[in-house]
């Protein structure tokens, strides 16, 4: 008996210790099924080469994207990007190329153009000539901004460029408003030996992406599509707006900055409301983030606490971004990109890290130059905006514009907002000509052609009107148009502090005139509010006060003007007309060849997203601008400034055209 039990007993371990090692075994091979993979394959055709002036270009029909590394060898190159759900974990990423060709070549490639800065507007323009009709030269069609500069320690060197095949990196943001991974992966068919003027040329390129996703769904406790980060003297007005939005189906959660002050830790108080939004995004999953506030007086403020932030003059403070590429008279810039690019993507362990851009550790955010800068993420995490009021006043004003914009009235609702189908643009000479055309009026009629269906119709102010006939680039065309209402507006050109304007063609680079703060006020659309995409240099620098403009005239780019606020900001803050929102750079616009390139194509991207792509709220048509662009573009120092300067002045949550 006892013999039958010692064996039903050895028995029974062995059952059960079989069982458990199948559950293991078991478990193993479900944690290899959740191991997915994508394949991607593309052959290249033969590689065609053309000669332009002393240099050649290089294509390969297949490709889609170049090699813009200023004043290094422009090259074709293959770019695909895979999109992953948040969460996703990339365990490998494989290569295979195939049948490597050299070919000799008889003249070196051409090099990437350096884009040049949109130069501010000094206070010479002569306000006089205002409609006077200019002297027409011939129309040459000659562009000689952009000269072919070559890095000699390239062109001089046998080595193969670039030093690989391909590469990749992995960015993490928002997707059609989804939290994403991206891995963007570059191919370059051509590697080029410029002391031998010989290129090789590969077949084939393969890449097996492995992954695993996350089957976890995240739950939140409570979720909120909006949240407003103000000071607390700002609460009781900004409370209407907080319920027209909850009222309209977006939960809104309001943090105080003081709050923030003593609820969270960082280097600075920047980082702190960086934080905030951090968690806010974790705990409410927050799509939206508005910052509401800007500095503290019109007629001086301490805008700059130092060489990173600005707080002791702000109501909501700023991140100086550091990247010099100008010069001395340029020391940093505003970049609100920083509190919506969250987080990076950290290759080792697979994870989700803030995002404190300042990855060499030497308490520097975001410094660089031409040559060496940070390598930051970039893609917003969330959607952002800011309302830099200065004062309840101001605020009342913005939330009383949101709401009227956004809400139907009866006559609306019956008989439909015409103005908002409506679209101008305004352009001429910004730095010369593209495919004989003046280029601000080429990147206006490609925005216009984004729009397609959105629009009924788009009045076209043009410097190239003076040989036609029609509204031009001059002040009182500009209002007027302004005035009639429409949907959307461009103005593509020059800019500073205090007005934006452009070139006649062919007039040895006379000013048209354009738009200036003190013409505003002849902008009578009273509530027909369009959203105005403003192409310039320092258009949106938010920074400025009275004193300092007058004290300080260049490094603020007014030149001799005393203002009290940006073109940007006071172009949205205007009551009752004006616009809903603006863009604006908050230092030099940079302009490329083609025009929609660096300050240009983020620009152009706005209208793409809202005409061809359909997005409905504000936030997604700006962050989705910048996402567009990283997708598309191999990013250089001219790419990482312009995207982090791009400003924009409204409410990110405000659907386009209303309810």
């Amino acid at each position: 008996m006892k013999l039958k039990l010692i064996v039903i007993i050895v028995l029974a371990i062995l059952l059960f210790s079989s069982i458990n090692v199948i559950g293991i075994d078991q478990e193993k091979d479900e944690k290899i099924i959740n191991y997915l993979s994508v394949d991607h394959h593309i052959s290249f055709s033969k590689a065609s080469i053309e000669t332009e002036n002393e240099y050649c270009s290089v294509n390969v029909e297949e490709t889609n994207s170049f090699i813009n590394d200023p004043c290094k060898p422009r090259l074709p190159m293959y770019r695909k990007v895979f999109t992953f759900p948040k969460g996703t974990k990339i365990k490998d990423v494989e290569f295979i190329i195939s049948d490597v060709v050299r070919q000799d070549i008889n003249l070196k490639i051409e090099p990437s153009i350096k884009p040049v800065p949109i130069s501010s507007i000094s206070n010479t323009i002569k306000r006089e000539e205002k409609g006077e009709k200019t002297e027409v030269e011939e129309d040459t069609g000659d562009n000689e901004i952009f000269k072919a500069v070559e890095d000699q320690a390239v062109y001089s060197s046998s080595n193969l460029y670039p030093d690989t095949w391909y590469d990749y990196k992995i960015r993490c943001g928002l997707h059609e408003s989804k939290d994403t991974v991206f891995l963007i992966v570059n191919c370059y068919p051509i590697r080029y030996s410029p002391a031998e003027n010989t290129i090789y040329k590969i077949e084939s390129f393969d890449v097996k992406v492995t992954y695993e996703e996350d089957l976890e769904p995240k739950v939140f406790a409570k979720e909120y599509d909006l949240l407003i980060i103000a000071p607390r003297k700002f609460l009781t007005s900004i409370m209407p707006l907080y319920f027209h939005k909850t009222l309209r189906g977006v939960p809104t959660k309001i943090k105080t900055v003081e709050s923030i002050s003593r609820q969270y830790d960082g280097r600075d108080k920047p980082e702190q409301i960086k934080y905030c939004i951090k968690d806010a995004k974790e705990k409410w999953n927050i799509k939206y983030v508005l910052l509401f506030g800007g500095l503290k007086s019109h007629f001086y403020a301490k805008d700059r606490d130092n060489i990173n932030e600005g707080s002791t003059g702000w109501h909501v403070p700023v991140r100086y971004a550091n990247i010099y590429t100008i010069g001395e008279d340029d020391p940093g810039y505003l970049s609100d990109l920083y509190y919506a690019d969250i987080y990076k993507y950290n290759e080792t362990t697979q994870e989700y890290e803030f995002e404190d851009w300042d990855s060499n550790g030497n308490d520097i955010f975001l410094d660089g130059d031409w040559y060496t800068y940070e390598e930051v993420d970039l893609m917003p995490d969330v959607y952002y905006g800011r309302l830099a009021c200065r004062n309840k006043h101001e605020v009342r004003n913005m939330v009383r514009k949101i709401i009227k914009y956004e809400k139907p009235t009866i006559i609306s609702k019956i008989f439909g907002k015409p103005w908002m189908n409506k679209m101008f643009a305004a352009g001429g000479i910004t730095v010369g000509y593209y495919e004989d055309q003046p280029d601000g009026e080429w990147l206006c009629d490609k925005s216009i052609d984004y729009m397609g269906d959105r629009i009924d119709s788009a009045t076209r102010i043009y410097a190239s009107n003076i040989l036609t006939g029609g509204p031009r680039p001059i002040p009182t065309d500009i209002t007027d148009i302004f005035s009639e209402g429409a949907g959307f507006g461009l103005l593509q050109g020059h800019g500073s502090a205090y007005i934006w304007d452009t070139h006649w063609p062919n007039t040895d680079g006379n000013w048209t005139g354009g738009l200036a703060i003190f013409d505003f006020p002849f902008i009578r659309n009273r509530w027909k509010l369009p959203i105005v995409v403003v192409g310039g240099c320092h258009n949106g620098i938010f920074n400025v006060t009275f004193l300092n403009t007058l004290l300080k005239p260049k490094y603020y780019h007014a030149y001799g003007l005393a203002i009290r606020a940006c073109f940007s900001w006071k172009l949205v803050s205007k009551a009752k007309s004006g616009a809903i929102a603006s863009t604006g750079c908050t230092d030099y616009g940079l302009a490329g060849s083609p025009p929609d390139s660096v300050s240009g194509g983020l620009e152009a991207n706005f209208f793409y997203k809202i005409g061809t792509d359909g997005v409905e709220h504000l936030g997604e048509a700006h962050g989705g601008s910048i996402e567009k662009y990283i997708e598309e573009n191999d990013l250089y120092v001219n790419d990482v400034f312009c995207i982090t300067e791009y400003q924009l002045f409204g409410d990110p949550s405000l659907k386009i055209g209303g309810y």
